[in-house]
This record gives structure tokens, C-alpha cells and sequence, in this order.
């Protein structure tokens, strides 16, 4: 465990572990996307990022809402949600605009069916309108709707948190349960359905991050129980015999309802968040703090997760043109492995970047403040 104050570096580990594991699942049919841990479990690196960015969110907001600082901390998280609702708009035009470019010059039209931007074509003014509320979301770009989702009901977990973990959890929970026995979700339009990621059922795992997130930042998460140590590595275990053997059988149990037992991602199943909790916890065991900073070797992975925003979005569009390109090469394998190399090449870079450019930032402000400091033309004489 990191001392008091000091950065997480495994949060970042993971989450830089997240976004690329969700670059390569982003490209149906590439050699290593039946090698990443989707496929060995009944959880993703979605559920891993949500879990992950409400540990963030904690770490961000939770202290610094204090009586007195509440309106300005409520804003900075709305803000943050604004700011991925515009990345989220701008990376929908980007995307129309490299498999509009693909279809233009193939004149293959089905291409706009497989990413459901054949409404665009078909009702243009609707899909416009559903683009900016959020109710259109074209194939692969349907996390950040949730994320928006996810910080515009922040300040309410945030401030619940910040008088209880359990009543913040049991609100969650309550809106978890109501969302999965009355169905409810945001719908979709143009079209019918709801959304891919159902954000009144994905909050929870926000909220469950959050109190983890909490916890740290008090001192630790002190969980560490003997009976979990056996049950958690032996659902994992359970949950890789049954992924390899590709679901046999349906696990459907009378009465209960089927969130309790279905491995359902757009309502965020139970066995799903047990999954994920489970993983999170063996990890947990694990001495990675100390590892990741006995090593540089773990270093592009950090700062990947630590620009987790702007890289996602790169991440997208690499993506996106991977699976464009990909079908001219028959999916040969050493093209697969050129894909991850150079994607992976290319988000470490925009994240060094960035990290450059924020090390360049504060050592100006530094340098300002000592400017100040030993230059006060306005101070009284003696």
C-alpha cells in the first residue's frame, strides 16, 4: 500500500491493463482477443474500468466535498461529465467519418448496418438528435454514455459516501434492484430497446469502487478474510472451468430472478459484479504496489491509465480503422500482432505526451510562484 497522499500506481496499472484489453477486444476476430481474460471468466475490462473509475471518482471528489466546497466540487464533476459528453460527440463524428470514408470508396453499404449507422443514412435528422441525447449510440462507442451517466449521479453518491459507505451502498443497491425487477433503463431512439450499458445497473459497480476508493484513501481496505481467501480464487476457478466449456448449460433457477443467475453485460448480471469483486480481490493479495515500483518495466501501462481519457478516445479510433483495414489482410496473424504493436506503440506515446506536457505545466506554475514570491512590485516600503 502506498503511503498517505501518495498516487495508487496499480490503479493506473490496471486501468492502462483496461483500455488496452478493450483496444484489442475492439477488433472482431483478432488472434489475441480469445487470449484477453473475457474468456477465461464471465466479467470484461468494462466492468474492470467502471470498478476502477469510481476508486478515481473517491479519490477525486469524496474529501474535498466538505460542507462549504460542496457547489464547487458538484460542478467540477458535472463539468467532467460535460467534457466527456463533448469527447464522446466528437468521437462519434470521427467514427462516421472513417466507415463513411470506407464506404465511400468500397461502395460496401453493409458496413453501415454492422456499426447501426445505417440510420443515419435512413433518418438523418433523428439520428442527428439521438447522437446529441445520447439515445443513438453507434457500435463500440457506448462506454462513454455511461461514464456521462455515471458523474451526473456523482455528487448524490458522493455526498451519500461522504456520510455513510453503507447508506451509499444501500441507496445503489436500491436503485440496482429496482432497475433489474421493474426493467427500467434509458431507452434507445431513433430505434427501440434500451442502452448496451444500463447505467441505473452499471452504477452500482461505480458505487462499490467508490466505497473501495473511500476506504483506501482512509488507510486501507482491511477485507482480508480467510473464507474469502478460499471462496474468491475458487469462483474464479468455477467461472473458468465454465467460460471453457463455453456456458453448457443454462443455470436458469426458479424463482429467482434472472439477474441473480444470467451473465447478462447490458444489466450488469450478479455473477458478473461477483466476478469482477473476485478478481479485484486476488489481485489485491498480490504485492503489485511494491512490484510496479521496484520496475520501469510496468511504465507505458501506468501512464496509459493514468491519461485514461484521451487515450480511450485515440484507442477508438485506432480501433475503428484497424477494423476497416483488417479484412484486406485476411486476418494474417503477423498483421494482428502489427496492429497491437503499433496501437499500443501509439497510445503509450500520446500518454508520455501528455504526461511531458502536464511535468512542463507545473514546472511554470513553479517557477511563477517563485517569481512572485521574490519579485512584489506593489509591496509597502519599509
Amino acid at each position: 500500500m502506498a503511503s498517505a497522499g501518495a498516487r495508487i500506481v496499480s490503479i493506473d496499472f490496471w486501468r492502462g491493463f483496461a483500455l488496452l484489453t478493450i483496444f484489442i477486444n475492439h477488433i472482431p476476430g483478432h488472434v489475441l482477443s480469445a487470449y484477453t481474460f473475457r474468456n477465461f471468466g464471465v466479467s470484461d475490462a468494462a466492468e474492470l474500468f467502471v470498478l476502477l473509475a469510481g476508486v478515481s471518482a473517491a479519490f477525486a471528489y469524496v474529501r474535498p466535498f466538505e460542507p462549504g466546497r460542496r457547489l464547487r466540487i458538484g460542478a467540477r464533476i458535472v463539468t467532467r461529465a460535460f467534457n466527456l459528453y463533448v469527447a464522446h460527440l466528437a468521437l462519434v463524428m470521427v467514427a462516421v467519418a472513417i466507415i463513411g470514408g470506407f464506404v465511400v470508396e468500397t461502395g460496401d453499404t453493409r458496413v453501415l448496418g454492422w456499426y447501426h449507422l445505417d440510420l443515419i443514412t435512413e433518418a438523418p435528422v433523428e439520428a442527428l438528435v439521438g447522437i446529441a441525447l445520447l439515445t443513438f449510440q453507434p457500435a463500440y462507442l457506448n462506454i462513454l454514455p455511461l461514464y456521462v451517466s455515471l458523474l451526473l449521479l456523482a455528487p448524490v453518491l458522493v455526498m451519500l459516501a461522504r456520510r455513510s459507505l453503507a447508506l451509499a451502498l444501500g441507496v445503489s443497491a436500491t436503485i440496482y434492484l429496482i432497475a433489474q425487477f421493474a426493467h427500467l433503463g434509458p431507452p434507445v431512439w431513433p430505434g427501440a430497446g434500451r442502452w448496451y450499458f444500463n447505467p441505473l445497473a452499471w452504477q452500482l459497480l461505480f458505487t462499490i469502487g467508490l466505497a473501495i476508493g473511500v476506504a483506501l484513501d482512509r488507510g486501507g481496505v482491511r477485507v482480508a478474510r480467510r473464507s474469502l481467501d478460499i471462496l474468491a480464487p475458487l469462483y474464479l476457478l468455477a467461472a473458468l472451468v465454465w467460460a471453457q466449456l463455453d456456458f453448457p448449460l443454462s443455470l436458469e433457477v426458479w424463482p429467482l430472478p434472472a439477474f441473480m443467475w444470467d451473465f447478462d453485460k447490458s444489466s450488469l448480471d450478479l455473477p458478473r459484479i461477483l466476478h469482477i469483486l473476485a478478481l479485484a480481490y486476488c489481485a489485491a493479495r498480490l504485492p503489485l504496489e511494491r512490484w510496479l515500483r521496484a520496475t520501469r518495466a510496468a511504465t507505458p501501462l501506468i501512464l496509459i491509465g493514468r491519461h485514461a481519457l484521451p487515450v480511450f478516445c485515440f484507442g477508438t479510433v485506432l480501433s475503428l480503422g484497424a477494423q476497416v483495414v483488417r479484412p484486406a489482410f485476411d486476418g494474417a496473424v503477423s498483421f494482428d500482432l502489427l496492429i497491437v504493436g503499433i496501437g499500443f506503440s501509439l497510445q503509450w506515446l500520446l500518454a508520455w505526451a501528455l504526461e511531458w506536457q502536464k511535468g512542463g505545466r507545473t514546472a511554470d506554475a513553479h517557477a511563477s510562484g517563485e517569481r512572485a514570491a521574490t519579485s512584489q512590485p506593489f509591496a509597502p516600503r519599509a
